[in-house]
Order: C-alpha cells, then sequence, then structure tokens
C-alpha cells in the first residue's frame, strides 16, 4: 500500500514537471483551425494555409501564439506592439504547406503572388525552392533579415 501511494505521489509529481503541464508552453508553430480561426490583427477568418503565419510571443501565461492570415497582418501587428517580447515567428512552406521557423525560410516577394492581405509574399524551406518559384513571376528572392523591417 504504501508502494502504491510513493508511486502515484512520484507520478503526480513527475507529471507536474513535464513539459507543456505548466504555464510555458512550446515556442513551435501553433495548431491554427484554417476556415475557423481569426487573424489577431485584421479579424479576418484564416484559410489559406500557404499564407498563414504565426508570431509566438512571451505573455502572461508563458508562451502565447499570435496568428495571422498573411505576412502584412503580421508585420504591422508587430510594429503596433514593439513592447512584445516575441520568442520565434512562423510561416508555411508555400510548397509543402508545413510550418517552418521564419529565421531560416526564404522568401519571394512577386506582385504577381496574390496573397490573402496583399503582401505578395510566400515563404519557402530552401532558396533554390524560392528561386524556382520566383523566376516565372519576376518575384525577388529575399532571406529574412532583409524581407522583415522589424527586428
Amino acid at each position: 500500500m504504501i508502494l502504491t501511494r510513493s508511486i502515484s505521489l512520484g507520478s503526480i509529481l513527475a507529471a507536474m514537471t513535464l513539459p507543456g503541464c505548466g504555464v510555458d508552453s512550446d515556442a513551435g508553430p501553433p495548431n491554427i483551425r484554417y476556415g475557423d480561426s481569426l487573424c489577431i490583427e485584421c479579424g479576418m477568418i484564416i484559410s489559406d494555409e500557404r499564407f498563414a503565419t504565426a508570431t509566438i510571443i512571451i505573455g502572461d501565461r508563458g508562451n502565447e501564439p499570435m496568428t495571422f492570415d498573411d505576412f502584412n497582418c503580421q508585420m504591422i501587428f508587430e510594429s503596433k506592439h514593439t513592447d512584445l517580447t516575441i520568442v520565434d515567428r512562423w510561416s508555411h512552406d508555400h510548397t509543402s504547406s508545413e510550418w517552418i521557423s521564419m529565421a531560416d525560410a526564404w522568401f519571394v516577394k512577386s506582385d504577381q503572388l496574390r496573397t490573402p492581405m496583399a503582401s505578395h509574399i510566400a515563404s519557402f524551406t530552401t532558396k533554390p525552392q524560392a528561386e524556382t518559384f520566383a523566376t516565372p513571376i519576376q518575384g525577388q528572392v529575399l532571406d529574412f533579415k532583409t524581407l522583415w523591417p522589424i527586428q
């Protein structure tokens, strides 16, 4: 009986220290319910996964995701809230729709690229992918430091 109680108490203590069980959450990309989740900046429904982005900030309860329907909304939000502590930024690879950290991504900017809020920006995992996509639409290939006006 004593052994059972100590295992139960030990299990409880271990569970309380596991990541995700406390106030701090993972800094990874958030789950977005496409067609249902709203952009934190413009209030529009996030529906096109290829252009959805996220900024992870330190909030009152640990890491909190701010989700956006387009790069423009993300940049506008961050420029209005310069007091926030940013943990990471995420975008989707335009080809695979997989989340990628924006710090490691490559971006194509082209007026021929139609995006939800007219940023005309798509992100890619690798520079060669971005270059291949950019060529037929006369796009400019940029890294994060060049693209992001507020850092």
